[in-house]
């Protein structure tokens, strides 16, 4: 009985998290719920919602999405931003985390760890002045930033105020490289 609720809580789980966050490929659904050893109820979950038609699995991309109009809500920098966050979950205990809104571009995903606000940005080399730009006008008190880049050589031009940390992610199995800049 006990395996069974755990597996309808991670079924009732995969559903919120695509949902929330759009579009997740399948090796991040794993990696996720592998953090506190329910990674095991994955398969069977995500092949229990395709059936009731609760979620769609794109067999090609591996990605899942809430329904077939889903997969255009693809969005790379909360894909790379999503693996940050599962990074993070394996250093501090998260608490809470969503999705930001559009308007808070160039923020992708805000969390709360050890009663801390964080959000993980991602600004891409072409949106560094406009990242910059948004982030002179706008401050937020008391949130830590980390900040996705493609390359490390864009870290040198990025002036936002609080950031705690600066990453690049390997797209294929989203491994994660930090790095600080030296002021």
């Amino acid at each position: 009985m006990e395996i069974q609720n755990k597996q309808k809580a991670v079924e009732k789980e995969v559903k919120e998290l695509v949902q929330r966050y759009n579009v997740l490929l399948k090796s991040q659904l794993y990696a996720y719920f592998e953090k506190d050893g329910r990674d095991k109820f994955v398969g069977r979950a995500l092949k229990a919602l395709e059936k009731e038609r609760s979620i769609c699995i794109n067999q090609e991309t591996k990605e899942v999405a809430a329904n077939e109009t889903g997969f255009s809500a693809w969005e790379r920098g909360t894909m790379q931003a999503f693996w940050v966050l599962i990074d993070i979950m394996g250093k501090k205990k998260v608490e809470q985390h969503f999705l930001a809104a559009k308007e808070e571009y160039p923020i992708r995903i805000i969390f709360v760890a050890d009663a801390d606000i964080f959000d993980i940005s991602y600004i891409a080399e072409t949106d560094i002045q406009l990242a910059n730009n948004l982030f002179t006008r706008r401050k937020i008190e008391g949130c830590g930033h980390i900040v996705i880049v493609e390359q490390p050589k864009d870290i040198a031009g990025i002036q936002i105020p609080d950031t705690i940390g600066y990453c690049t992610v390997a797209k294929e199995d989203g491994h994660i490289e930090y790095y600080r800049k030296d002021d």
